[in-house]
């Protein structure tokens, strides 16, 4: 397949923007000569890049998207917002969202009231030769990005200068997503230096993810995310069973896929939220944002997600972090138990 560089942003990716703009298709009786403009710059992001850019018939998409901002005369920009939040629900890739301008960061998948509470990340001897971490929701970038990718390597050496660990559990239940490079620079001792996934588009020109020894993550040859210093286990490419559940989204559905296909790594738990894909940030005139799903998650093997993801043993039962009353982390120790170390 043919390679390229794009930029992913938001829930599965934070990269660069793309500024738009541009003159409207069709002229228009109701709207300002501004609203229309505005609004066709939007559309013409959705009917470029979309994932769903082959399966859309785009003249009655746009037809329908402009008769709505008719009908009610918008004037102004922010006035055609609820037409474009409209189209991307009618594209119904279930991922894409938009943010207006200085609005709070918004994210795909559950919604705020269902959401588990914000708690940092966390490791812990479980039992000899067990380490167990944690991996939570993030959704910053840049240089804390980093700092959050080194907490993680930090974490990890606390428990592998303890005992001899060479299995390991993966907590992504409640993991919401946010930004996946991050997590993945920061889980990357477990995962171990390889290609760890792709992004797949509508023209199957593929992006691939990467974490390297150097502590680094991204797609391609752009580092995204990296740990500083790196740390390395004292018993590289271990046992490890992923956790997920219904909760885990997104960027979070992103790490899950990583382990996909890895040797020595088996999934635990009920199926993901079911939004393994990508988004790209398109950022409009008046710095709103469209988060536009462009790609599909597919692991290091080409197997394509885009929808739930079905552990390889499903167990239901609540998250405690307690084997006793955690049925998911009862059964992933029981595994990684069962399995050799070199």
């Amino acid at each position: 397949m043919k390679t390229r560089r794009l930029g992913f942003g938001a829930m599965a990716v934070l990269a660069a923007s793309a500024c738009v703009d541009g003159t409207p298709a069709e002229p228009t009786s109701t709207l300002s000569p501004q609203a229309a403009l505005y609004l066709d710059a939007a559309v013409r992001v959705m009917e470029e890049y979309s994932i769903r850019r082959h399966e859309i018939d785009w003249p009655a998409f746009r037809a329908t998207t402009f008769e709505q901002a008719e009908a009610v005369s918008a004037q102004t920009p922010a006035e055609t917002y609820p037409m474009i939040v409209d189209a991307l629900d009618r594209i119904g890739d279930n991922h894409s969202f938009f943010q207006e301008p200085s609005a709070p960061q918004v994210v795909a998948g559950p919604t705020p009231s269902d959401r588990p509470s914000p708690v940092d990340p966390s490791s812990t001897l479980l039992e000899d030769g067990v380490g167990y971490i944690d991996v939570p929701a993030y959704s910053g970038g840049g240089s804390a990005g980093d700092d959050l990718a080194s907490l993680y390597h930090d974490l990890i050496q606390s428990v592998d200068t303890v005992d001899s660990v060479c299995r390991w559990v993966v907590d992504l239940r409640g993991n919401t997503g946010g930004n996946m490079w991050p997590m993945v620079a920061g889980i990357g001792p477990i995962l171990g230096a390889d290609t760890v996934g792709m992004f797949v588009d509508p023209d199957s020109i593929v992006n691939h993810w990467f974490y390297n020894q150097f502590g680094h993550a991204g797609f391609d040859v752009a580092v995204i995310a990296m740990a500083d210093p790196p740390y390395e286990l004292s018993q590289p490419l271990p046992n490890v069973a992923v956790l997920h559940d219904s909760m885990t989204a997104s960027s979070g559905e992103a790490v899950a896929v990583a382990f996909r296909g890895r040797e020595r790594a088996r999934s635990f738990g009920t199926e993901t939220w079911g939004v393994s894909t990508a988004n790209q940030a398109f950022t409009l005139p008046d710095q709103a944002v469209i988060f536009l799903t462009v790609s599909t998650m597919a692991d290091r093997d080409g197997t394509l997600y885009g929808e739930r993801i079905v552990p390889d043993e499903f167990v239901s039962g609540t998250k405690t972090g307690e084997r006793e009353t955690d049925a998911a982390l009862d059964a992933a120790v029981g595994w990684l138990t069962g399995q050799p170390c070199d």
